[in-house]
């Protein structure tokens, strides 16, 4: 096997919770491809395909070697034409709007709720690289991020805009999924594998949408572990 995916891994090696990463293992999951991951952590970058890049997901393929989530996608395609993650410009211009919309909605709203469980997860090696970096990111301590209120009403505010698509139709590409929705499903895979409780309630079209994800490629994302 060839195709090897970095992925960001907690003190738990079977922990995963990053959901660039997991936005990729859909990817590869709906191309058919056959993959190994392996873990790294947060802060020894040597382990990392490029140390001076350090950031996960990264794709090894034989001689090739793309990096970010986005960028891999669209070379997934390239590369492996069949089953194409966005099949018409169309369908990637809404896989971008679905990316837009992570990072200026969900991400945000669910952050605080994140950052002190992930730390405690993460490897004792690990913790002080983790602190630092997400301090500097957020402009507060981890203890202060985690003291935020009403984040759990934001998270649920932001999902109302899936509801719409998704009491319609069965997936976010339609009739079945494609980069949209391994786009929100990785990005809500990160408090899933953070988190041993549901963080949110998600509205109905959108919970059903979630389990129907769950139980993709005989159930990859369901069987993933969580924290005890």
């Amino acid at each position: 096997m060839s195709l090897k995916l970095y992925d960001l891994a907690l003190a738990d090696p079977d922990l995963r919770p990053s959901p660039f990463c997991w936005m990729v293992k859909f990817a590869l999951l709906h191309k058919e491809l056959e993959f190994e991951t392996i873990p790294v952590g947060f802060a020894d970058k040597s382990q990392y395909p490029d140390p001076e890049y350090g950031r996960v997901p990264v794709i090894v393929d034989g001689g090739e070697t793309v990096k970010d989530s986005a960028a891999i996608a669209a070379w997934l395609d390239r590369k492996y034409p069949d089953n194409p993650l966005a099949a018409t410009d169309g369908e990637a211009a809404a896989a971008e709007f679905y990316r837009a919309w992570v990072f200026a909605s969900f991400f945000p709203a669910i952050a605080p709720m994140l950052v002190a469980r992930i730390h405690a997860l993460a490897a004792e090696e690990d913790k002080s690289y983790f602190r630092k970096s997400r301090e500097e990111r957020f402009g507060k301590t981890i203890e202060e991020l985690a003291a935020t209120t009403g984040q759990k009403e934001k998270v649920e505010a932001s999902l109302q805009v899936l509801s719409a698509p998704l009491g319609r139709y069965r997936f976010l590409g339609g009739h079945k999924p494609n980069l949209c929705d391994y786009t929100v499903m990785g990005s809500f895979m990160w408090p899933r594998l953070s988190a041993a409780e549901d963080l949110y309630e998600a509205p109905q079209p959108v919970a059903a949408w979630m389990e129907r994800m769950l139980d993709l490629f005989d159930g990859y994302a369901r069987k993933a572990k969580r924290p005890s």
